[in-house]
């Protein structure tokens, strides 16, 4: 049977650390939204739905010639957990597996090919990238935890809650790739990410 996968894109919130939308800032050559839709394709993600909030309009005309879904969380200032639970509520696939993927943590398909199959290998519930012991994203979850998904809050510590239920049957998969360490929380965690993805430390 062909291992599915669903993949969500969380690309809702106000980037207020940042000072400017996250999904807009440049990556290998365009949008950072539009390359990690490149990359969840790439990867064969069966379906992928792109969580939308802050600027839904003008991104979804950034997106609109993907053949993906994009659905809109109005409550996307109560934190990350609403736009979860608003992706996972808008799955219409069955699928074994689900990607949660942020719009600010750009990750090749590679990974996410090596991720789909580790889960698919592994009787786990959880698997979580590793690079030199550190942990890293995004997080591919069994279809079964489904139910918890659409639970998560903030007052509840969101996916980690998640994560801490399973962490028995959690796979850890090293990668030979320091990119799953990425997170653009501020300007200068984008800046030095882009000079040394510039210089081709990123790459294989």
């Amino acid at each position: 049977m062909n291992f599915k996968t669903a993949g969500l894109l969380l690309a809702a919130g106000l980037s207020s650390r940042m000072g400017k939308l996250k999904a807009l800032l440049p990556w290998e050559g365009r949008p950072l939204i539009q390359y990690q839709i490149e990359q969840m394709k790439q990867a064969g993600i069966d379906e992928i739905i792109v969580v939308l909030g802050y600027k839904a309009e003008y991104l979804q005309k950034i997106i609109s010639t993907f053949e993906i879904k994009a659905v809109i969380n109005k409550n996307y200032e109560y934190g990350k957990s609403s736009s979860i639970r608003k992706g996972i509520s808008s799955l219409h696939k069955e699928v074994d597996g689900i990607f949660i993927s942020a719009v600010d943590q750009p990750v090749p398909s590679a990974i996410l090919q090596k991720m789909k199959a580790h889960l698919e290998e592994n009787e786990a519930a959880v698997v979580i990238p590793t690079y030199e012991m550190k942990r890293g994203h995004p997080i591919l979850l069994h279809a079964s935890t489904k139910n918890d998904l659409l639970l998560v809050n903030e007052e509840t510590l969101g996916l980690r809650s998640v994560i801490r239920k399973y962490q028995q049957q959690i796979a850890y998969l090293e990668v030979n790739d320091p990119s799953i360490l990425l997170n653009f929380n501020k300007q200068e965690d984008y800046d030095k990410s882009d000079r040394e993805a510039s210089n081709e430390n990123f790459r294989d």
